[in-house]
């Protein structure tokens, strides 16, 4: 069936999704966190399930190279990919800034002042964040620029990938001289996991086999490439998460039950951005109401899910979102942001 190839693709990165919020949840509620903050009396485990996040570059890499295929200005693309995270965003802040506020969580509370800064992104230079795990998103947004910026220079994928592996060893090579000034724009342990996402994407693109080749093997050199970067103290798990992300993407007809997690990667980015501070409201509270480890911790799985389930269905819908975009295509457009690059440039 025409488009066949392209639904299985789809419904195994939502797969990936899932695994990748589930693995942050899992880190959050039960690795990252003292039991004398949560309340909890079980050892600490899932202390890898961080790396959910870089999963989730991985696949932002992929899908970013995937909406510049599609745009025809630098206003459309940059507007597709607010208009992508921003309706959400706001809705998981102002939901976790009230529940916060209402109910008080130690150490992560902020005033009415610094949460509508964050509605802005001033948690990126001036405010705290109004929950910790929005840094990535923040990452995201420095991507977006990025990306943007090499597409007008050139649209040819080979270009732009070469683009992104000389802002790697530049940042690299300027951290190992002790100039951190980059590090500031963009991490290069966190470029090349859009690297890789990237050129899994373009050799998708290509109509040959012989033609993919080229790409699957800039995505695995890119693969070993950020182990240079030093950063990483759980060697195997990284290695076994980023190469989970290219298995998956490169083989999605054969994995059918990873596709079937699905459902769970539609809402994964509103679970993202509600789970962490408001799961831990949940879990105080019930450990000390007297509740198993367990129960509390299902108590805000549970919670979490289903307020991120209504978060997608009332931020993340098809009529917000095209609303959204629409509306951030037209800010860029008065910013004269029309043009790209030729094809061929």
């Amino acid at each position: 069936m025409p488009g066949q190839p392209a639904q299985n693709r789809m419904a195994a990165i939502d797969g990936l999704r899932a695994i990748a919020v589930l693995m942050v949840v899992a880190f959050h509620y039960l690795g990252r966190w003292p039991n004398d903050y949560t309340g909890l009396s079980i050892e600490p485990m899932f202390q890898f399930g961080w790396l959910g996040v870089d999963l989730f570059f991985v696949i932002s890499g992929y899908c970013i190279a995937m909406t510049a295929s599609r745009a025809g200005s630098l206003a459309t693309f940059w507007g597709r990919r607010f208009g992508r995270i921003y309706p959400a965003y706001i809705g998981g802040v102002l939901l976790t800034f009230v529940l916060v506020s209402s109910f008080g969580l130690p150490g992560k509370e902020v005033s009415a002042v610094q949460a509508a800064g964050n509605l802005v992104f001033l948690n990126a230079v001036l405010f705290p964040p109004v929950d910790g795990v929005y840094w990535s998103l923040i990452v995201e947004l420095k991507f977006y620029f990025i990306y943007g910026l090499l597409l007008c220079i050139s649209r040819q994928p080979k270009i732009i990938l070469g683009g992104m592996a000389g802002l790697f060893v530049l940042g690299l090579g300027l951290r190992l001289l002790g100039i951190d000034h980059f590090d500031r724009i963009i991490r290069p342990e966190h470029i090349i996991l859009f690297l890789i996402g990237a050129a899994l994407f373009f050799a998708h693109a290509q109509e040959s086999d012989a033609q993919q080749i080229p790409f699957y093997l800039l995505a695995g050199g890119a693969f070993f490439a950020s182990f240079a970067t030093g950063v990483y103290d759980a060697v195997l798990p990284y290695a076994a998460v980023i190469l989970l992300a290219g298995i998956v993407v490169i083989a999605t007809r054969r994995l059918p039950v990873l596709s079937a997690l699905w459902p769970i990667g539609l809402v994964s980015y509103s679970w993202y951005l509600l789970h962490q501070n408001i799961g831990l409201l949940i879990i105080r509270a019930l450990t000390n109401a007297g509740f198993a480890d367990a129960l509390a911790v299902a108590g805000a799985v549970t919670g979490t899910f289903i307020l991120s389930v209504t978060l997608y269905f009332v931020f993340e819908n098809r009529t917000i979102r095209k609303k959204a975009n629409q509306l951030f295509e037209k800010i860029f457009s008065l910013l004269k942001l029309n043009r790209l690059a030729n094809q061929s440039a």
